[in-house]
C-alpha cells in the first residue's frame, strides 16, 4: 500500500463494523475515493482516479509484485473436482473459459446461458465449491472468484475404427478430469490493480454488494442462533416439569 498514486491511502486496523452501500456512496462522492474493507478487516482509503496527479499511465508508481503475492498467499480457498467425465478435454476446456478468471456470480451467469453440452456440469461442480467454501471458511458467493477452471485429460478406452479396403485403425473414446479452484477476493488489491477509473467503480459496486450480503448474512446466523437458545430452554423446561410430576 505504500507505492499508491496519492498519500491518501492510509490504513486502519480492525475493531470495526462492516459499512453499508450507502454509506460507501457518500464517501465516494464527497472525497472522491472509496473505503475499501480487506479480508483481514483492515480499512484502506483508495483513491478512484488511478492516475492521481500523473497525466500519463507509464509514469505512474505500480504495486511490486511482492506485496500483492504476499497478499494473495493469505487469502482462503476451496477446491473442486470432478472425474471421469464421457467428454473431450479439449471440448470441455471451451466451456471451462467461461468460467475461468471471474467472479463467482458473473461466472455462474455466463454458465447459465451458455448452450455447450456439459455448461451445466461445469455449473454444478461450481455451486458444489461454493457450498464447501462457505461450510469450511464461512464465504459467500460475492466474495469468491474462479482462480482455476480446468480440464486434462482422462483413462481413455480404445476402440476398433473400420476404415475402408478391409482395414482396421484404433480410436479412443474420451474421458476427462476436470479441476477449479475458488478463491477470497481481496477488494482493495483489485482496486489498487484497475488501471482505469470504470475497472475501480465495478469492483467497489462488487465490494458493496459482498458487503450487504455478509451482513444479510450475519443477522441471518443471528436469528438462528436466537432460536436454537429459545429451543433450548423449552426444553429445559419441560424436562424441570416432568421432573416435579
Amino acid at each position: 500500500t505504500n507505492n499508491t498514486n496519492n498519500n491518501n491511502n492510509t490504513s486502519i486496523k480492525q475493531n470495526h463494523r462492516p459499512l453499508s452501500s450507502s454509506s460507501l456512496a457518500k464517501r465516494t462522492k464527497d472525497n472522491d475515493s472509496v473505503i475499501a474493507v480487506g479480508p483481514d478487516g483492515t480499512k484502506y482509503n483508495i483513491p478512484l482516479k488511478p492516475l492521481g496527479n500523473y497525466l500519463q499511465k507509464r509514469h505512474a508508481p505500480k504495486l511490486a509484485p511482492r506485496f500483492k503475492n504476499v497478499r494473495i498467499s493469505k487469502l482462503r480457498t476451496a477446491e473442486g473436482k470432478t472425474k471421469n467425465i464421457r467428454h473431450s478435454p479439449w471440448r470441455l476446456n471451451l466451456v471451462c473459459q467461461f468460467a475461468a478468471g471471474q467472479t463467482v456470480p458473473d461466472a455462474l451467469l455466463q454458465l447459465q446461458f451458455c448452450e455447450k453440452v456439459k455448461a451445466p456440469l461445469v455449473l454444478a461442480l461450481i455451486k458444489r465449491t461454493v457450498n464447501t467454501a462457505r461450510q469450511k471458511h464461512g464465504l459467500l458467493p460475492s466474495q469468491l472468484e474462479v482462480v482455476e477452471c480446468f480440464a486434462t485429460h482422462g483413462t481413455h478406452l480404445k476402440r476398433v475404427k473400420i476404415m475402408g479396403r478391409g482395414r482396421a485403425g484404433k480410436k479412443f473414446r474420451r474421458f476427462s478430469h476436470m479441476r477449479i479452484v475458488l478463491r477470497e477476493i481481496d477488494f482493495p488489491l483489485k482496486i489498487m490493480m484497475s488501471t482505469s477509473r470504470n475497472e475501480r467503480d465495478r469492483w467497489v459496486r462488487r465490494m458493496e454488494v459482498a458487503l450487504e450480503d455478509q451482513q444479510v448474512a450475519e443477522m441471518e446466523r443471528m436469528e438462528i442462533e436466537a432460536l436454537e437458545k429459545e429451543l433450548e430452554e423449552q426444553e429445559l423446561k419441560k424436562e424441570k416439569l416432568e421432573e416435579k410430576k
